[in-house]
């Protein structure tokens, strides 16, 4: 039997706007909760991009497998809708 080891990643997401929607755009991995964030804040604010979220994730560390659902760290700007709060 296998035991199982999980890793958290650390993941940035931005988007731009192409017509009306929204689409992603620069996706990075960050080695802590506070880089991602700190990154996050400062692609949401660039012109470059309309809006950013970073976000942990658990997975298996063998196989990449996510474990539960991705954890909302910081959003800014616009971003789609499964990032809202509403």
């Amino acid at each position: 039997m296998r035991t199982m080891t999980t890793k958290t990643y650390f993941v940035v997401q931005a988007f731009v706007k192409t017509g009306r929607r929204l689409v992603s755009g620069q996706t990075t991995q960050e080695k802590t909760a506070n880089e991602a964030m700190s990154k996050a804040a400062r692609l949401a604010e660039s012109s470059r991009y309309v809006g950013a979220v970073a976000f942990e994730q658990l997975a298996d560390d063998e196989t990449g497998e996510t474990m539960e659902e991705p954890r909302l760290l910081f959003k800014a700007g616009d971003v789609p809708a499964e990032f809202s709060d509403d």
